[in-house]
């Protein structure tokens, strides 16, 4: 029985309302003071006892006000958790504006995401589990759904498709919506398709839905980074069925389609309402409302056949027959009565089978408590944890859908844990692998090989980390930092991760809209991720965050623009930093030298789009010229003219430089062809030019005739010095091939 309350092991932390804790409180004093009056109870109970004296009206009330208060408590205490673990799903939709925008560009399609019902409040299990099927469905809207923008176009849409991601509430369930104003589904063409991958046999009618959800389905011919491996439906179908839930979808030609998940809301956590039976002496939970009936049969109504070793019949249906201790591992349940066999009827998530047990026992409200890592040295597979029975008596809690796939030979799942929600939005950035978690290990079911191995891998593994915690601790003292306890690192750490998704997201925000307040917001975030990456000694990071930071610094002060390349990079950035947060303090990042390479690159174009205006710099500063300008001084110097290189100052103050420089340049024309200057031509149209020039251009003059027309109106243009010089680098050879 999976336990959808369980809490996610790769999330160990989670902000908490101050008036919950509050209420927290209080409930601990109610506690008190109800446990304060049982230990009066008890011990006038024990006096009476032991004086023989009766029991007075004051102690049963007093019994019954402490049993009211007892239940009471319970049921707040209960909801209160319940109100701690709710989380905001709009949290959870941040997570895919950057794969969405991602899948936008490596598409060539124009999309659009729009969320609705970002306020409702789910269960934080629930939302970490959504990420990655709702992903999925956002991939296939987009791939699949979504037309490009020449499609939509002729089809009289906008040129920018819409994909819905919404979240509404309901009594007794919560909704999720992915839906795409697309080209919509054609259930013929992905029918078809189904037959031709064998997925659906010659007969068979599965609906479009039952045909999507078919693990290895998928419509494409060849696999692509967005899809085309046939996991994806099959993977939110999983994911549905483990929540109890359910998948609708709708679909229009031409008109988009849509997918809404309903999953019941969690009513309990760790709670159930289970029926107990026994298999000899232990006893067994199992959740009601995967129980369809209980039976007493005769003997002689059990049935065998070639291809089922025992079954009877429900409904006139056979069923499959086992033995439930048996498959929970241990000895074969014996009978009390051999002529009539207690049967019990459980549903996983795709079968139904029969159950031998020794005793139904009465239905109760247990509170599982999941099982710990190598807590037994046998295989237990298809036991969810233990539970406390009326009495005292310790039980075991089944979980159903794994032993129903044992029973009948269906693939076990397994538990692969789920990282943090803000790491597999990352995957556009190169983010390590996730780490798996076993779900229950046991040694003494592996080879003595494996498990000696098992134990030297963990030592190796223990010994890497303290050695990678000293080497931070090292750089700590190096740069006169205090020393950072265990909870100090992974406070920080936790600090950090939360800031680097607020600042993705503003990010996000600002590519749309350029608001100088939500650019103050992603230079401030930087700024901290800078310090605490510098806190914790790591500074490859707060390096990187460092050039973010000097990056948003010059588009707030509008040196560059905020271009898709530069967001890019901006976004790539915050997930590096995001990965640092993941992997420490296990391993400490370095540098990511294609990354700083980008952003070095941003940085040459900044600086040498800054114009040169100095006569001393200009000197000392090349051409380099793009191929179609060496293409036109090539054929220039074909033609018999000569490459110059022409340094022009001017007289200050007399008139506008940039002026001057302008008709200066127009002067130059009519003796040859103007190839490149310093500053550029569009600078000194724009009026950033100072009181010299470079001017690289072809002429066919010699030098001194060159040196003799710019003399002669050099006082014309208020020219202060002028000097000519022919280039080499630049030139032509007669005899090369063309």
């Amino acid at each position: 029985m999976p336990d959808a309350a369980a809490p996610n092991r790769g999330v160990d932390r989670m902000l908490v309302r101050l008036e919950h804790l509050d209420k927290l409180l209080n409930l601990a004093g109610e506690v008190i003071i109800t446990s304060s009056t049982l230990h009066e109870l008890q011990r006038d109970m024990s006096d009476a006892v032991t004086h023989r004296r009766p029991m007075t009206d004051g102690n049963l009330q007093i019994i019954k006000s402490a049993d009211e208060a007892s239940a009471r408590i319970s049921q707040d205490l209960h909801d209160l958790v319940m109100a701690i673990r709710m989380v905001e799903i709009g949290e959870t939709f941040k997570l895919f504006r950057r794969p969405v925008r991602d899948l936008a560009r490596n598409l060539k399609k124009e999309i659009e995401l729009k969320f609705e019902g970002e306020k409702v409040l789910v269960d934080k299990a629930l939302a970490e589990r959504l990420v990655e099927p709702v992903l999925h469905m956002l991939r296939n809207a987009a791939d699949h759904g979504l037309e490009t923008p020449m499609e939509r176009l002729h089809d009289g849409k906008n040129e920018t498709g819409i994909i819905l991601l919404k979240a509404a509430e309901h009594e007794h369930e919560t909704e999720i919506v992915v839906s795409d104003d697309g080209r919509g589904i054609d259930e013929q063409k992905i029918s078809d398709r189904a037959r031709k991958l064998g997925l659906v046999r010659f007969g068979e009618q599965p609906s479009l839905l039952q045909i999507l959800c078919m693990s290895g389905f998928s419509t494409k011919e060849k696999a692509t980074d967005t899809s085309g491996r046939g996991v994806g439906l099959d993977l939110v179908n999983n994911m549905v069925a483990e929540f109890n839930g359910t998948i609708e979808l709708e679909t229009s030609p031409k008109q988009g389609t849509t997918i809404r998940l309903r999953i019941p809301k969690l009513k309990a956590v760790n709670i159930i309402d289970a029926l107990i039976v026994r298999c000899n002496e232990t006893l067994y939970a199992l959740a009601i409302d995967q129980v369809v009936s209980l039976q007493g049969i005769k003997s002689d109504q059990i049935q065998a056949s070639m291809d089922r070793e025992r079954f009877i019949k429900y409904l006139g249906t056979p069923l499959a027959l086992f033995d439930l201790s048996e498959l929970l591992g241990s000895e074969p349940t014996k009978l009390d009565n051999p002529e009539v066999v207690p049967i019990v009827i459980i549903e996983g998530k795709k079968e139904k089978i029969a159950c031998i047990v020794s005793e139904f026992l009465a239905p109760s409200k247990l509170v599982n408590v999941p099982l710990a890592k190598d807590m037994f040295n046998r295989d237990v597979t298809g036991i969810a944890g233990t539970c406390i029975i009326s009495g005292g008596r310790v039980g075991m809690t089944v979980d159903i859908n794994t032993t129903v796939a044992k029973a009948v030979g269906e693939p076990l799942a397994v538990d692969e844990g789920h990282d943090d929600a803000a790491s597999f939005t990352e995957e556009s950035v190169s983010s390590p692998a996730p780490v798996r978690h076993d779900a229950v290990e046991f040694g003494a079911s592996m080879p003595s090989s494996t498990a000696t191995k098992h134990s030297q891998d963990e030592l190796i593994a223990k010994s890497k980390l303290s050695a990678q915690r000293d080497r931070i601790a090292a750089r700590m003292e190096e740069t006169s930092q205090k020393d950072l306890t265990d909870t100090d690192i992974s406070d920080l750490l936790t600090e950090l991760s939360r800031g680097l998704m607020e600042l993705q997201d503003t990010l996000l925000t600002l590519e749309n809209d350029k608001d100088a307040e939500l650019m103050k917001e992603a230079f401030r975030r930087l700024h901290a991720a800078k310090g605490n990456f510098t806190m914790l000694g790591v500074s490859a990071s707060a390096n990187l965050a460092h050039n973010l930071e000097t990056l948003l610094d010059h588009v707030r002060k509008d040196r560059i623009e905020m271009s898709q390349e530069l967001m890019d990079i901006m976004l790539d950035g915050v997930g590096e930093l995001n990965t640092a947060t993941k992997i420490l303090p296990q391993t400490v990042p370095g540098d990511n030298a294609a990354l700083l390479d980008r952003i070095g690159a941003v940085m040459q174009t900044l600086n040498r789009d800054q114009p040169v205006t100095d006569p001393d710099q200009l000197l000392g500063t090349s051409f380099t010229l793009v191929p179609a300008v060496e293409l036109q001084l090539l054929g220039a110097l074909k033609q018999g003219a000569q490459a110059y290189e022409t340094f022009i100052r001017f007289t200050p103050g007399r008139q506008a430089e940039f002026l001057v420089a302008y008709l200066t340049l127009r002067k130059l024309c009519y003796h040859g062809t103007i190839l490149a200057t310093l500053p550029s031509i569009a600078d000194i149209e724009n009026g950033h030019c100072g009181t010299a020039m470079k001017v690289l251009w072809a002429s066919p003059l010699k030098p001194e005739e060159l040196k003799a027309a710019i003399d002669r109106w050099a006082s014309l243009f208020n020219i202060a010095e002028h000097q000519s010089m022919p280039t080499t680098v630049f030139r032509y050879d007669a005899n090369a091939e063309i």
